[in-house]
């Protein structure tokens, strides 16, 4: 981690945890993640993306998987297709899907949750 403070005056560290603990019972989107480091903690350019990197790191490591939302779907998720194998190859793999296409991910995009969330 870093030394980042949030202006609530949570460090990058606790706002990973806090998210990933929240995503135990609610998704966090990809928007959500994007927000909080421009917003909360001030970043632009590549310290975002870093941020964002090591955030959706954080959540598949700490057992969130990637999911978006599919009306037909029992619960209204699905897994979503994930680039690269391991953890940190599919954060690289969504932030650059994310940088290339110049847009924000927004509420259709990418979700994070436990299976007990969304299975």
């Amino acid at each position: 981690m870093t030394n980042l403070v949030h202006k609530s005056g949570l460090s990058d560290a606790e706002w990973m945890q806090r998210s990933l603990d929240g995503a135990r019972s609610d998704p966090i989107g990809m928007w959500q993640m994007v927000r909080a480091g421009r917003e909360g903690f001030g970043l632009s350019g590549a310290p975002l993306e870093d941020f964002v990197q090591r955030f959706i790191t954080e959540m598949i490591t700490g057992g969130a998987e990637p999911i978006v939302g599919d009306d037909a779907a029992e619960f209204g998720w699905i897994s979503a297709d994930r680039p690269g194998g391991s953890p940190k190859e599919t954060a690289e793999a969504l932030v650059e899907e994310w940088t290339r296409s110049g847009v924000d991910p927004d509420v259709d995009g990418v979700w994070f949750a436990f299976p007990q969330v969304w299975k």
